[in-house]
C-alpha cells in the first residue's frame, strides 16, 4: 500500500498462501526555520510535468489549477508538544487560467503567512482545503507560492477497512516519535500540497529535530548536522514523486549502508532497538539484482528501507516504509520484495486516477508471485488454483479491480485478481512476449501518470493483437472469469 497498503496480515508465500487468505477471508521550545533552499532545483522540471484532474475515487482530493513542480519544506518537530512548524515554498505550474488556487491542508495547521512571487495574497481555509486569492494567472505560467504554518499535526481516517491501516498521514506514537502512511491520500495532514497520484513533483526537505533525533524521507541525504540542542538533516528527491510516495520518519534513526546492483548506494534507517531487523533487510541487494534480471535496470540513484513502529508497509519513493509488525511476521521477506517491485510499477509509472490502483497492486503481486515460487517452490500451477478459488469472493465483498468500492481502498482484489489477470495475459501471449510488456511498460512511461487505456494501448501495440475487451472485461467484471 502505500495505503497502497496491502493487508499484510494476509500475506505469505506460496506454500501457506491460501490457508492464510482462508482464515483473513473468514475472520475479517525549538527554533523555527526558514524556507528551503530554492537553489537546489533542477535544471529542467520536464519530468515533473502533469495532468491534474478531478479524481474519480476521491474527488474531493486534489486540485485541477495547480500543477506543483518542486516542493521545498523546512520543518520543525518539538516532539515536547507535539507540534510542526513548517515553510513550504512551492514552484507551480498553473494548470489552467485561473484566478484561484486550491491546494490539500489539514485544518490542524494553522496558516500564518501566505505569499505568491513575495507578495502576500489573501487565502481561506476550509475544511482540509487551502484557498489562494492569486489574481490572473495565465495557463502554463510558473509562480512560487510560500506557505508558513504551525499546529498539532493530526492524522485523516483511512478510506478502508484494513486492520493494519488505522489512519492516513502524519501518526504519531506514546514516544512522539513519527511516521506516515498516506496512501490514497494524508500528505496533506504535514504540508500544503496537491493530494493527488497525478500531479508529481520534486522534493527537498529539511528537519529541525532533537539533536538525538533524526528527521527522514526519501532521495539523496544532502546535510546530516547538529546545531545547538538541534540536528538538522536535509534530503533531495532527484526524481519527481506522487505526494502518497513521500516518505516521513522522525525518530532515533540509526544508518546502516548497503551496496546493491551496479555499485548502487542503499541505506536502512532503523532505530537501536530494531536492529534485529537488519539481517532480512540485507537481502535487499539480492531481491534488488533478481529485480533487475526480469524488469531492467532499477530506475532510480538511490534505494533504502525505514523502519517504523506500525503493522503495514508502503512503497514511498527511494525508501521503502516497511513497519516492524511486518518485518517480524514470516512473510516479511515477501512483503519487502513486493514494496521493491513498486519501485517500477507505482513510482516510476504512476496511476493518473486511483481507480487505476490496480496497475500499481496487480503488477507488484504478480512479480512478488513469480518471486515465490522461485525461491520457495510450488509452481505457477498452485498459484493459479490459489487465485482462482478466490477471485470471485473478492470481486463480491469489495467490487472488481478496476472499479473497487471506494471505502475498500487497497484490499485483496486489486492485488489478487488483477494479478490472475496478468498471469492469464501472460498465458495468451507467451513467456517472452509478456516479460518483454513488463520491461518496457515503466520504460516507455518514466516518470509519467498513466490511465488504463493507455496500458491497453500499450498491450495491444506491443503485441500486435487487440486485448481491448480482454482487459476491461477482467477489470470491470462482477463475476470471476472464465
Amino acid at each position: 500500500m502505500a495505503a497502497r497498503l496491502l493487508d499484510l496480515n494476509r500475506r505469505t508465500a506460496v506454500a501457506a498462501a491460501a490457508t492464510a487468505l482462508i482464515v483473513s477471508l473468514v475472520g475479517q521550545p525549538i527554533a523555527h526555520g526558514v524556507v528551503a533552499n530554492r537553489s537546489a532545483a533542477p535544471s529542467t522540471y520536464r519530468s515533473a510535468l502533469s495532468r491534474p484532474h478531478h479524481d474519480s475515487v476521491y474527488p474531493g482530493k486534489g486540485s485541477t489549477s495547480v500543477d506543483a513542480l518542486q516542493y521545498s519544506l523546512d520543518l520543525t518537530w518539538d516532539d515536547f508538544d507535539r507540534e510542526l512548524t513548517g515553510d513550504a515554498s512551492i514552484l507551480f505550474r498553473a494548470a489552467k487560467d485561473e484566478s484561484r488556487l486550491t491546494l490539500d491542508l489539514g485544518t490542524a495547521l494553522h496558516v500564518s503567512s501566505v505569499t505568491l512571487d513575495n507578495l502576500a495574497v489573501p487565502t481561506k481555509h476550509p475544511g482540509n482545503k487551502l484557498v489562494i486569492e492569486t489574481g490572473d494567472l495565465a495557463e502554463s505560467s510558473k509562480h512560487y507560492l510560500d506557505v508558513s504554518y504551525h499546529g498539532v499535526p493530526r492524522a485523516a481516517r483511512a478510506p478502508t477497512r484494513r486492520s493494519d491501516v488505522p489512519a492516513a498521514g502524519f501518526t504519531t506514537r506514546r514516544s512522539d516519535q513519527v511516521w506516515a502512511l498516506q496512501e490514497p491520500y494524508g500528505a496533506f495532514t504535514w504540508y500544503p500540497v496537491n493530494d493527488q497520484p497525478a500531479d508529481k513533483a520534486y522534493y527537498d526537505i529539511t528537519f529541525h529535530t532533537r539533536k538525538d533525533w533524526r528527521g527522514m524521507t526519501g532521495g539523496k541525504l544532502v546535510s546530516d548536522k547538529v546545531v545547538g540542542e538541534q540536528r538538522v538533516t536535509r534530503f533531495r528527491q532527484d526524481a519527481p514523486a506522487a505526494s502518497y510516495l513521500v516518505a516521513l520518519g522522525i525518530g532515533p534513526y540509526r544508518e546502516h549502508s548497503d551496496v546493491g546492483p551496479h555499485g548502487l548506494p542503499i541505506t536502512y534507517w532503523v532505530r537501536h532497538s530494531d536492529r534485529k531487523f537488519l539481517p532480512q533487510l540485507r537481502r535487499t541487494p539480492h531481491m534488488l539484482r533478481w529485480l533487475e534480471k526480469r524488469l531492467g535496470p532499477y530506475p532510480f540513484a538511490s534505494a533504502g528501507v525505514i523502519v517504523e513502529p506500525m503493522a503495514s508497509a508502503e512503497e514511498t519513493q527511494t525508501m521503502v516504509t516497511m513497519g516492524t509488525s511486518v518485518l517480524r511476521q514470516p512473510y516479511g521477506r515477501q512483503d519487502l520484495l513486493h514494496e521493491f517491485a513498486h519501485s517500477w510499477y507505482g513510482d516510476t509509472v504512476t496511476p493518473q486516477d486511483w481507480r487505476d490502483l490496480w496497475l500499481n497492486e496487480s503488477f507488484a503481486t504478480y512479480i512478488q508471485l513469480r518471486w515465490e515460487v522461485a525461491h520457495y517452490g510450488g509452481s505457477m500451477r498452485h498459484v493459479r488454483h490459489f487465485l482462482a478459488r478466490y477471485d470471485q469472493r473478492l470481486r463480491n465483498e469489495y467490487g472488481p479491480p478496476g472499479d473497487y468500492h471506494a471505502n475498500d481502498f487497497a484490499e485483496l482484489n486489486v492485488y489478487y485478481c488483477g494479478a490472475r489477470m496478468l498471469d492469464r495475459l501472460h498465458q495468451k501471449i507467451g513467456n517472452r512476449a509478456m516479460w518483454r510488456l513488463l520491461r518496457r511498460w515503466p520504460q516507455r512511461h518514466h516518470y509519467a501518470t498513466v490511465t488504463r487505456a493507455e496500458w491497453i494501448r500499450f498491450v495491444n501495440h506491443q503485441t500486435g493483437h487487440d486485448y481491448s475487451h480482454f482487459i476491461r472485461h477482467w477489470l470491470m467484471a462482477k463475476r470471476s472469469p472464465k
